[in-house]
């Protein structure tokens, strides 16, 4: 019989060694299978909760909505999740916040919300029983409605009209009235533009070069004086400049989403970015300036004493040489409207990709590629006032983008997104 043999000591810390490994690498085998699967849950749920969330928020299109009373959206096949919108306005945009929730996961997301204008025609002219005259090089592209007495062909500095068809599509019969805003809106417009008003928010000062970006998320912040330059600042999102009297807009500001509230608001030559602007007198925009979607550029013109109906004054609403607005143009007034003065201006070479509400005289020489709804026209030149003339303009609804959303008028509800906020 064989005698048992010593086993040394460093024999057995070596096997020691090896089944500790072994077991280490096991464990983390087990933990990593188990941490991947708890990752693929995880992403499921976040998945199906910004699924239900985009869900959600198109299902709250179908149903009318009012600013603080959070709506809760029943999703089929999620019904262990919660999904809740709510609504709120900035400027005249409809903000809207959608949650969805499971557990300890949630998702939200916050946008822009407005109406597409897909069924709406390229020009709304308000029958105020005389016809629509039309010269020189002005074209209507796309469904028309028009006074009772029509269009016909005008002549304007030697300059007839030199189109083939009076208008680029079919024409229907206007009514005395002009299609509104959405009365909510009508309301907000007013209410910002009145001298009373006072934002709501957390108050700073404005400082050259300074740079401020604000979550839609967070608190809004205020910036407010009596005379408020915007000259080499940075601004983004829940931002509110208000100024008593004047705020004037310089090319080496950068604004984005923010909104300006004063009597008087002016936009430099070259200026880039995209905010909503609203005024109670003018709102001016220089040469060349590039204002991108969804930029609002909105007056309300308050009630005032009789007007002079020998006395012309400035535009309400100017758009100089070589300028891009890419959004909405709104001028409402509770003023009896003087026929010979003019209440938007579009100048040669300007252009609105958009839609446009004039509650007063509109004079284009520009372009509008969308849609215009006009209490009339009017056309200065050789010191006369022509009016419901359309001289040189264009109205181009089929260079519309199909996706544009627009603010909703009256008996219209949002049903899309307008822009995907932070």
């Amino acid at each position: 019989m064989m005698g048992l043999k010593k086993i040394r000591a460093g024999a057995l810390q070596f096997v020691l060694f090896v089944g500790a490994i072994i077991a280490v690498l096991l464990m983390s085998f087990v933990l990593v299978s188990y941490t991947q699967v708890l990752f693929k849950k995880k992403t499921d749920v976040t998945l199906d909760l910004i699924q239900a969330a985009q869900t959600g928020l198109e299902s709250s299109f179908k149903e009318p909505m009012q600013e603080g009373k959070p709506m809760e959206m029943s999703i089929q096949a999620t019904s262990e999740m919660e999904v809740t919108v709510s609504k709120k306005t900035w400027g005249l945009l409809e903000l809207r916040e959608v949650m969805a929730k499971k557990g300890k996961l949630q998702f939200s997301k916050i946008g822009f919300v407005g109406k597409t204008i897909e069924n709406r025609p390229a020009l709304y002219l308000q029958d105020n029983q005389r016809p629509m005259v039309i010269a020189g090089k002005a074209r209507i592209k796309g469904d028309a409605f028009l006074p009772q007495r029509g269009i016909k062909r005008g002549n304007i500095r030697g300059q007839g009209y030199t189109g083939s068809h009076l208008i680029y599509g079919k024409e229907e019969k206007s009514s005395s009235t002009l299609p509104q805003l959405d009365l909510e809106l009508q309301s907000q417009l007013e209410t910002l533009t009145q001298p009373f008003f006072q934002p709501k928010g957390e108050t700073i000062r404005i400082q050259k070069g300074m740079i401020l970006r604000q979550s839609f998320k967070e608190e809004t912040k205020v910036i407010k004086g009596e005379f408020l330059e915007l000259d080499k600042v940075t601004l983004s999102g829940n931002v509110v400049v208000w100024a008593a009297h004047k705020i004037i807009v310089h090319p080496s500001s950068q604004l984005k989403d923010v909104l300006l509230i004063a009597p008087q608001i002016e936009i430099k030559d070259q200026v880039s970015g995209n905010f909503q602007a609203l005024a109670s007198r003018t709102i001016k925009v220089g040469q060349a300036c590039n204002l991108e979607y969804p930029t609002v550029l909105a007056v309300h013109q308050p009630k005032i004493g009789e007007l002079d109906k020998n006395k012309r004054t400035p535009p309400n609403m100017t758009m100089d040489k070589g300028s891009t607005v890419r959004g909405m143009m709104v001028y409402q007034t509770k003023n009896e409207i003087n026929k010979s003065m003019t209440h938007i201006h579009v100048a040669e070479k300007a252009m609105l990709i958009g839609s446009m509400l004039c509650q007063g005289n509109l004079e284009l020489k520009g372009s509008v590629l969308g849609s215009v709804a006009t209490q009339g026209f009017i056309a200065l030149e050789n010191g006369s006032a022509y009016q419901n003339h359309l001289f040189n303009g264009t109205i181009d609804f089929s260079a519309l983008p199909q996706k544009f959303s627009g603010l909703p008028y009256q008996n219209e509800q949002p049903n899309s997104i307008v822009k995907w906020l932070y």
